[in-house]
């Protein structure tokens, strides 16, 4: 894919002041830090802010290539006034360039209000002329590339597409504490959530998935999810209690940090296509990631330790919407427990032969 032609002279000082804007979730934000590293990478001494969500930002918390968080809620940016006041302490900083990560008109618009000198990003959504460096967006690539290719762009290099988490040792702590009841050699852990329900599994696939694995020696199965996601939890529960199994293993992290840190300690880890795929990709842990409308290769992690399943045969998918359209999830419910457990025991296998 080749960039346009810059609309004025690209000039950039040794070390200077960037401001990435990725105001989406927290995966969206996950997949930015390759080219945070490679903006590092080209210019150490540079002084990089990242503008996100409060509950995304957090994930950045420790990165070497960030220097300041700035969180701001959707109040605070939407309306005229939230653009205006946004645009008014953009220009009062006086960044010398800003990546535009996220797509949409308004994080262009602001970066133009701002008159920050460089502003590059993706030539989308009509915002075009609000950028003074860019590229055509490919929706068939891979995220982590897109926004190498916007760095690029200013002449960063990339330094590998691995995604970056930095935790912490009380993270990690409170992550073996959480799990301080498991003695199998293979732990496995499911995380049935998303931010959506469109792309959820069913959370009874989920539930057999996890007795399927449990029956199986030296494997021991936890479902990890987040605090608000307890009506996930008890249809889980209750699909066990139908069928008259022990109660299961579950977790709820208090962060999203400290869930990271659990898929850290399993052997494979089986999730939807939401933030804690791209999570358990930044820690290294194999994984198999069920895609329901978005597209696969816009998403799933490169590589043979992160396995894509996806219903292929039909016909409305990818649609990438936030709503189906049909009277079912099909995309989902097409996607049967043995074809997931065929996949994930492998990777249960490879892991316990690396120990």
């Amino acid at each position: 894919m080749s960039a346009t032609q810059p609309e004025r002279e690209l000039i950039i000082p040794e070390a200077p002041s960037i401001l990435a804007i990725e105001t989406g979730l927290l995966g969206e934000l996950l997949v930015i830090t390759p080219a945070l590293r490679a903006v590092k990478a080209a210019w150490p001494d540079a002084r990089v802010t990242v503008m996100a969500t409060p509950g995304s930002a957090p994930i950045l918390v420790g990165n070497p290539n960030v220097d300041r968080l700035l969180p701001l809620s959707k109040r605070e940016r939407s309306g005229f006034v939230g653009l205006v006041r946004l645009a008014s302490w953009i220009r009062a900083k006086r960044f010398d360039a800003v990546l535009v990560f996220h797509t949409s008109f308004r994080s262009a618009l602001v970066a133009f209000m701002g008159a920050v000198p460089v502003r590059a990003g993706l030539s989308c959504e009509g915002r075009g002329f609000l950028l003074t460096h860019k590229r055509p967006r490919d929706r068939s690539a891979y995220e982590v590339d897109e926004h190498l290719g916007i760095v690029e762009l200013l002449g960063a290099e990339a330094q590998g597409r691995e995604l970056d988490i930095f935790l912490t040792d009380d993270e990690r702590a409170e992550a073996a504490s959480l799990l301080r009841r498991t003695t199998a050699r293979a732990l496995v852990c499911l995380h049935p959530g998303a931010s959506r329900e469109i792309r959820r599994w069913p959370a009874e696939r989920f539930a057999e998935l996890g007795a399927e694995l449990s029956s199986e020696p030296d494997i021991e199965v936890v479902y990890a999810l987040g605090p608000r996601e307890k009506t996930v939890a008890e249809a889980v529960e209750q699909w066990y209690e139908d069928k008259r199994l022990d109660s299961p293993t579950i977790v709820f992290p208090r962060t999203a940090r400290v869930l990271a840190a659990v898929f850290e300690r399993a052997s494979a880890v089986v999730t939807n296509n939401t933030g804690p795929m791209h999570m358990a990709a930044a820690v290294g842990v194999s994984g198999v990631f069920i895609h329901g409308p978005t597209p696969v290769r816009r998403w799933h992690p490169p590589g043979d330790k992160y396995i894509p399943i996806y219903a292929g045969d039909v016909p409305c998918r990818p649609c990438d919407t936030s709503q189906c359209a049909q009277s079912s999830l099909l995309c989902m419910e097409a996607v049967d427990v043995d074809r997931v457990l065929a996949a994930v025991m492998p990777l249960i296998a490879q892991s316990s032969e690396q120990q």
